[in-house]
């Protein structure tokens, strides 16, 4: 990449942003905090257990914050600036959302920690913060962790929340749910509007900038990221990983493949702004 990230931007008409795994600061952070090691492992162990670990992660992200990675979207904000853009998120992080981008104007496909939801879709989501069985599970977490360490003393148990009779669960598309039908009404409306503004690119300059994203979901951001850079005319795509940076020999001529940490990445670009 000859210029400097900025530069480049100011030479596009609009801007998707792609968000990925790096960005995930709870995933990161649980695994170095040797007091979740216990509970975690007593999740992944048994898969009647699974479920938890959702909830295992809701607890860490309510209660914790990853600043560099506040620091890294507030950057990434001022560097697109004025530019008409949309962002799409494969992460349940909304923390776009809270550090300066337009919540009508970025979309998570695979969820968030926002809702609730049962194994029917057709049911409505609950508010996280609204169903008393889901936040005193949370509470019950965060006293193990605090309290005792996050020390297990092998009788324990733990009860999914229940709504109506059915059991709840965090409305996100993940492994630990392979057997519950994603509930995707959050999702669906803003989704519509990416869609529209994919349309309203063609024939204008587009900067396809993807930050970290994996293979964990690669039909939501990076396989139609490289689409979208093959069919465009003045499209050029920019993919930021520290491993998986490489992109396919048909766009070559149209993307720039950096092997670094996005978060560095973008920390680095909008320094001094």
């Amino acid at each position: 990449m000859e210029k400097k990230l900025a530069e480049i931007i100011n030479d596009y008409d609009q801007i998707i942003v792609g968000i990925g795994s790096e960005w995930n600061w709870i995933k990161s952070g649980i695994k170095e905090d040797e007091r979740y090691t216990d509970i975690l492992k007593y999740a992944k162990e048994d898969d009647n257990n699974k479920w938890l670990i959702p909830v295992i992660e809701f607890e860490y992200g309510y209660y914790h914050t990853d600043n560099r990675v506040d620091e890294a979207f507030r950057g990434l904000r001022k560097l697109i600036g004025q530019k008409n853009y949309f962002l799409v998120c494969d992460t349940f992080l909304q923390d776009a959302v809270f550090n300066g981008f337009d919540e009508d104007k970025s979309v998570f496909p695979c969820g968030t920690y926002r809702y609730l939801q049962t194994n029917d879709s057709d049911d409505e989501l609950l508010d996280v913060t609204v169903c008393t069985e889901f936040t005193a599970l949370v509470e019950r977490l965060h006293s193990l962790i605090t309290e005792k360490n996050g020390h297990l003393n092998g009788d324990e148990s733990f009860n999914k929340p229940f709504y109506k009779g059915k059991s709840l669960y965090l409305n996100q598309k993940r492994p630990e749910y392979s057997n519950i039908k994603y509930n995707e009404s959050a999702y669906l409306p803003n989704w519509d509007k990416y869609m529209n503004y994919l349309k309203g690119t063609m024939g204008k300059s587009l900067l396809v900038l993807e930050l970290g994203v994996s293979l964990d979901y690669p039909t939501v951001i990076r396989w139609p990221f490289e689409k979208v850079t093959f069919v465009g005319d003045k499209t050029h795509l920019i993919r930021v990983h520290e491993r998986l940076y490489q992109h396919t020999p048909e766009i070559e001529n149209k993307t720039d493949s950096i092997k670094m940490n996005s978060v560095d990445f973008i920390l680095q670009e909008s320094e001094g702004l």
